[in-house]
C-alpha cells in the first residue's frame, strides 16, 4: 500500500517531486564537488612533491659560493639525508620569446637549468623524470596556455634557438606565486648558453623524516652560510602550490553551505505545500486508525527515495563539473593517486548533504503527528496559523545575492591595483626590480637619478633590501630581510601600527612578527656591518605590522641609514607614479629600452601587470567559481519563487476565486501578487548586497589571510555589485512569477461556493 501511495503521489505532484530532487541534487553536487576538488588538489600536490622529491629547505644565492663550507656544515648534522647545489642561469626576460610572443612583460625570474641528479626532479605530464636532449627545451606547464605554445614550437634566447620538446612540472616553482620559473635544457646547451645569463645557485637539502625544517633553517643561517636570496621551505612550497586553485575550491565550499541553507528552507515550504494539499487525505488516514508516526514514516520514505535520486544525480553532475574545473589541477599537478579514495570522499560529502536535509525534513514532518483526524477533515490545521509565506522570498533573495557577491568581490579585489598594498608592495603605477647584479647600488643610483630628472614623474621611492641579524627581546638572534627607504610615499596596508618614520623604528610582516614573537611597541636590535669585522648596533622600536606575501611573507621595513653599511644589498626596488597615468605604457617602454634591455637583472613593469603575473591564474579560477555561482543563483531563485508562489496561490485559492466572483480580472489578481513579490524580493536583494559587502568581506578576508594578506577591504565594482547581481535576481524572480501566476487563469469564480469556505 505504501508503494502504491508513493507512486500516486509522485504522479500527482510532478512539480513538487522534481523541485525537491533538484534542490537535493544541487546541494549534493556542490558539497561533493568541493570535497572532490579539495582532496584531488591535495593528493595531486602530494603525489607530485613525492615523485619529484621536493627539497625540505632551499636557499637561493647570488654571488660567490664556497661549497666546502656547505659540505662541512652538512657532514656535521645528523638530520640531513642528502644535499645538492644546483645551478640556475637567470636570463633577461627581454631576450626571451616563446613562439611569436616575447617575455618583456613577464614578471617572473626565468632561467635555464639541467636535470637534477639527486632530488628536486623536473617531471613530465606523467610525473616521470625528464632528460633533455641537445637542442631541446622543456617549458614550465604554467606557460603552456598563457603563451599558446605546443610541442615543436621554438624558444628564442637572444639569437639562439631551441625546440620545445614538451612541458615540465616543477614541484617547487609550479605556481605563478613562485617568483621564478625553470626551463630544462641539456648540459651541453646549458654550457653553450651560459654566457647569455647570470648564474645563481639553489642550495637544497632533503632532511630525514621527523626533522624540524624551521629549526634547520635557523641553524643554517646562524652558521653564516650563503643566503643572498630568498629562503623557501617544504611547507611554504606546499601552500604556494595549493593556493591558486585552493581559493576557488573554498569559494565553492562556501557557496555549497549557502545552497544547503536555501535547500532546507525551500524543502520546508515544499513539504508545507504538500501537507496543505494532502490535508484531507491525512485526516482520513488518521480516521481509519493510522498513527501520526506511521504517516510521518510514509512521507519520510518518499523523501528518502527522492534524496537517493538527488544524491545520485548530484554525484554525476559533480563528476562532470569536476572534469571541467579540475582541468587546470590535472595539467599543473597531474593525476592524484588513490582515485577511488577521492571518489569515496566525494560520495561521503554528497551523503552528508542529504543527511542534513533529511534530518530537517524529519523535524518538519513531526507536525503530522499532532494533526487530529477531525481538524484535518474539517480543514482546520496548524498550517492555518497566520504565517508570512512571503518571507522566504526575502531570505532566499538575500542569500542568492550574497552567494554571487562573495566570489565577485574576491575577483574585483584581487584584480584591483590597490590590492598590492596587502601584498607588502607599494601602490604605484610602475615597479622597477634590480636583482642578480654585482653593482646593484650603482645601478639603483643611476636609475633613480634619471627618474628624479624626469618631469613626467609625480613621485618615486627607492627601496633597498639587505640581510641583517636582529637581537630579539628574549635574547635570541633572528635573520631578517630588511627593506630600507621612505615608506611614507607608497605605504602598504598595516594590520597594526604604521610605517617607520625614523632610523629608530622598524615594521615587520605578519609572519615575521609571529615567528619573532614581538608586537608593536617592542624593542629589537639590528646588527649592521661597519667594516673591519665590526658590528654596529641599532636599537629599533616595532612601529607596525603589515600584510605581505613576497619572499615567503618574511620581510621588514625600516629607515636605517645604509650610506656606510658594508652589508651588500640583495636587491633594489623602485616604485614610480606618473602625473599622467595614461602615459604609463610609453614610460615603461622607454625605460625598458634604456635599462632593462641593456643591463642584466633590471626589470621594468606596470603594477597591474605585476599583479596579473602573480594572481592571474587565481583570478581566473575565482572567475570560474563566480560564473558557476551566478548560474546556480538564477536557477535557485526561479525554482524557489515558483514553488513559493504555488504554495501561496494554493492557500489563497478561494480568496482569488471570490475576487473573480466579485468581478476582478485574472490580470488584476496577477498584478497584485507581482507587487507583493517585488515588495519582498527588493528588500531581500538590498539585504544581500549589504551582507555581501560586509559579511562577505570577512569571509573573503579569512580566505585571503591564508595567502598572507590580512585586514583587506573589498574593492567594490558598483556596476556588478549594485546593478548586475541585483538585476539578475530580480529578473529571475520575475520569470518565476510569470510561470507560477499562470495558475491564476485556472481558478474559477464558482470555487468560492464550495463547502469549507463559508
Amino acid at each position: 500500500m505504501n508503494n502504491r501511495l508513493m507512486i500516486n503521489d509522485f504522479k500527482g505532484n510532478k512539480l513538487i517531486t522534481v523541485s525537491t530532487c533538484i534542490f537535493m541534487a544541487v546541494t549534493a553536487m556542490l558539497l561533493g564537488l568541493s570535497i572532490y576538488l579539495f582532496v584531488s588538489l591535495a593528493a595531486a600536490i602530494d603525489t607530485l612533491m613525492t615523485k619529484a622529491e621536493t627539497p625540505h629547505f632551499l636557499q637561493m644565492h647570488t654571488g660567490e659560493l664556497n661549497e666546502s663550507e656547505i659540505e662541512n656544515f652538512t657532514e656535521s648534522r645528523s638530520d640531513v639525508d642528502k644535499y645538492q647545489i644546483l645551478r640556475f642561469l637567470n636570463l633577461q626576460n627581454s631576450c626571451l620569446s616563446l613562439g611569436d610572443k616575447s617575455f618583456e612583460t613577464n614578471m617572473q625570474d626565468n632561467g635555464l637549468c639541467c636535470q637534477s641528479e639527486c632530488f628536486d626532479y623536473l617531471v613530465d605530464g606523467n610525473n616521470n623524470v625528464i632528460q633533455a636532449e641537445p637542442g631541446e627545451v622543456y617549458v614550465p606547464v604554467a606557460y603552456k596556455n598563457e603563451y599558446e605554445i605546443e610541442q615543436g614550437d621554438k624558444m628564442r634566447i637572444g639569437t639562439e634557438e631551441l625546440t620545445v620538446a614538451g612541458f615540465l612540472r616543477d614541484s617547487q616553482m609550479n605556481s605563478m606565486m613562485a617568483s621564478s620559473k625553470r626551463f630544462l635544457v641539456s648540459e651541453t646547451d646549458y654550457e653553450r648558453l651560459e654566457k647569455l645569463g647570470r648564474e645563481e645557485y639553489m642550495i637544497e637539502f632533503r632532511l630525514k623524516e621527523g626533522s624540524d625544517v624551521n629549526a634547520f633553517a635557523t641553524e643554517y643561517k646562524d652558521a653564516g652560510l650563503p643566503e643572498n636570496g630568498p629562503t623557501i621551505t617544504y611547507p611554504l612550497i606546499r601552500v604556494m602550490n595549493a593556493l591558486s586553485d585552493g581559493v576557488m575550491i573554498l569559494i565553492i565550499l562556501l557557496v555549497s553551505f549557502v545552497v544547503l541553507f536555501i535547500s532546507v528552507l525551500c524543502i520546508r515550504y515544499i513539504i508545507l505545500t504538500q501537507l496543505e494539499k494532502d490535508r484531507r487525505e491525512i485526516g482520513m488516514l488518521r480516521a481509519v486508525g493510522i498513527s501520526g508516526k506511521d504517516i510521518r514514516s510514509l512521507y519520510l520514505s518518499k523523501y528518502l527515495i527522492l534524496s537517493m535520486i538527488g544524491c545520485f544525480a548530484g554525484i554525476v553532475a559533480a563528476m562532470v563539473i569536476a572534469e571541467l574545473l579540475g582541468t587546470g589541477i590535472k595539467e599543473m599537478y597531474g593525476e592524484a593517486e588513490n582515485k577511488i579514495l577521492i571518489y569515496i570522499f566525494m560520495v561521503l560529502g554528497a551523503l552528508l548533504a542529504e543527511a542534513i536535509i533529511l534530518i530537517f525534513i524529519r523535524r518538519i514532518l513531526r507536525a503530522t503527528e499532532k494533526e487530529s483526524a477531525v481538524s484535518a477533515l474539517c480543514g482546520r490545521t496548524g498550517s492555518d496559523k497566520k504565517s508570512n509565506l512571503w518571507r522566504p522570498a526575502l531570505i532566499i533573495s538575500a542569500a542568492s545575492v550574497f552567494m554571487i557577491l562573495v566570489p565577485m568581490g574576491m575577483k574585483s579585489t584581487m584584480a584591483a591595483p590597490e590590492f598590492v598594498t596587502y601584498m607588502g608592495i607599494g601602490n604605484s603605477h610602475i615597479r622597477i626590480d634590480l636583482r642578480q647584479k654585482d653593482d646593484i647600488s650603482d645601478a639603483t643610483l643611476d636609475i633613480s637619478n634619471k627618474i628624479q630628472a624626469d618631469e613626467r614623474v609625480e613621485n618615486f621611492s627607492v627601496m633597498q633590501t639587505r640581510g641583517y641579524k636582529v637581537n630579539l627581546p628574549d635574547g635570541e638572534t633572528y635573520n631578517l630581510m630588511l627593506e630600507n627607504g621612505d615608506h611614507s610615499i607608497f605605504p602598504v596596508n598595516y594590520q597594526d601600527g604604521r610605517y617607520p618614520e625614523s632610523e629608530k623604528e622598524i615594521a615587520l610582516s605578519i609572519l615575521n612578527a609571529e615567528e619573532m614573537n614581538v608586537k608593536v611597541g617592542d624593542e629589537v636590535t639590528v646588527l649592521k656591518e661597519a667594516g673591519d669585522g665590526k658590528t654596529e648596533k641599532c636599537s629599533c622600536t616595532v612601529c607596525g605590522i603589515y600584510s605581505d606575501i613576497t619572499n615567503g611573507g618574511k620581510t621588514a621595513k625600516g629607515c636605517i641609514d645604509d650610506s656606510d653599511d658594508k652589508t651588500p644589498p640583495m636587491w633594489s626596488i623602485i616604485y614610480v607614479s606618473l602625473k599622467d597615468e595614461s602615459k604609463v605604457s610609453k614610460w615603461i617602454d622607454e625605460y625598458q629600452s634604456a635599462f632593462s634591455s641593456g643591463s642584466e637583472g633590471i626589470k621594468v613593469i606596470g603594477i597591474s601587470d605585476y599583479l596579473q603575473g602573480i594572481y592571474g591564474q587565481t583570478i581566473s579560477n575565482i572567475h570560474d567559481a563566480y560564473v558557476l555561482t551566478m548560474v546556480l543563483s538564477g536557477i535557485i531563485i526561479i525554482v524557489v519563487i515558483v514553488l513559493l508562489m504555488r504554495l501561496i496561490i494554493w492557500k489563497e485559492r478561494k480568496d482569488s476565486s471570490l475576487k473573480k466572483a466579485l468581478g476582478l480580472l485574472s490580470s488584476e489578481i496577477r498584478a497584485d501578487y507581482l507587487k507583493k513579490l517585488v515588495l519582498y524580493v527588493f528588500p531581500g536583494i538590498s539585504a544581500g548586497v549589504l551582507l555581501g559587502v560586509f559579511l562577505g568581506q570577512r569571509l573573503a578576508g579569512g580566505l585571503l589571510s591564508l595567502m598572507g594578506a590580512s585586514g583587506f577591504q573589498f574593492v567594490i565594482d558598483p556596476l556588478e555589485s549594485f546593478f548586475f547581481a541585483p538585476a539578475l535576481i530580480m529578473i529571475s524572480a520575475c520569470i518565476a512569477a510569470v510561470i507560477s501566476l499562470a495558475e491564476i487563469k485556472r481558478i474559477h469564480a464558482a470555487e468560492c461556493l464550495n463547502s469549507g469556505f463559508i
